[in-house]
């Protein structure tokens, strides 16, 4: 059974708590490994192996279920994606969370940060954010974990999606309005993919993104733990138990450390770049008015 319907998009926008909430509704199912994400249409790796294993890997335990999906938060912005989407999922129904785009290219370096991507403050990476992202090379070049600004663009692949797909296919949630009023907008996407509306379903706490007191440390764990250290991270946001069978001395030893590098605090972005932002993106902010249908007003 593939998709008939995908969380699309995208990166720091709620589709987290969006997809850990429709898991739970009886006729809608999503992957319960919810990371990585599949972003098959994204990763040219992943999409050419083929329907038939995106079918297997992330859909073979779906079986009655009215709503078939899954969350990849890439291809809001993906050069690549509405097009292969199109061609396999003509029929799909498409799902976009649209945070402001200024707060999202925020929250998507602080996550940078914490997965040990980032070392460069803020404005250093905004500054450098072209340059880097024209460097970036093999799968980086695809991952992109430093397009701040860049995956903020939302009109771009919107007008493609809409061309594709049609407007009645598409739904389009404001993350702002999804944190205040989670049942409103929950019962909106029920509805979409055509399931009872649920008042039960349980909503997950807040994950978001611990601040990292040291980027430089965060880089070198990841080095460490390799294929290991986004698991290790998910598992201290929730405080989840990780297993002493699991890890050796050295291990503990670097986990201690993590957990000490994280703190709770949600730091402000800079002024400054605020600034920046607002000035890169306030076209773009415009532009996304004409499309959705909910204001921006308060994006600006």
């Amino acid at each position: 059974m593939l998709p008939n319907f995908l969380i699309v998009g995208g990166i720091a926008t709620g589709t987290s708590f969006l997809s850990a909430t429709l898991v739970h509704h009886p006729d809608i199912y999503l992957p319960r490994i919810q990371r990585p994400e599949p972003n098959f249409f994204h990763y040219t790796d992943k999409y050419s192996r083929g329907l038939d294993w995106y079918q297997e890997t992330f859909f073979h335990e779906a079986s009655a279920e009215t709503a078939v999906g899954e969350r990849s938060s890439l291809l809001l912005t993906s050069p690549k994606a509405p097009e292969r989407i199109a061609a396999s999922l003509p029929q799909v129904k498409l799902i976009f969370c649209l945070r402001n785009p200024i707060e999202r290219a925020w929250g998507n370096y602080r996550f940078s940060v914490l997965e040990g991507l980032e070392t460069l403050s803020f404005a250093d990476a905004l500054m450098h954010e072209d340059e880097r992202m024209q460097k970036a090379e093999g799968r980086w070049a695809e991952v992109q974990p430093h397009a701040y600004v860049n995956r903020s663009r939302y009109v771009s692949g919107l007008k493609k999606y809409i061309s594709l797909f049609g407007k009645e296919n598409l739904l389009f949630l404001k993350s702002e309005e999804l944190g205040r009023n989670p049942a409103e907008n929950i019962s909106r996407v029920c509805s979409f993919l055509n399931v009872e509306p649920r008042s039960d379903l349980p909503l997950p706490p807040n994950y978001s993104s611990p601040s990292v007191s040291d980027p430089a440390i965060q880089t070198e764990l990841r080095a460490y733990f390799g294929d290991r250290f986004p698991a290790l991270i998910e598992a201290i946001r929730k405080e989840e138990k990780i297993s002493s069978n699991e890890v050796s001395d050295q291990d503990d030893v670097n986990i201690e450390r993590l957990r000490e590098n994280l703190r709770g605090q949600k730091e402000p972005m800079p002024e400054e770049c605020r600034q920046r932002l607002r000035f890169l993106l306030e076209d773009e902010i415009a532009a996304v008015q004409e499309m959705v249908d909910f204001s921006v007003d308060d994006w600006t």
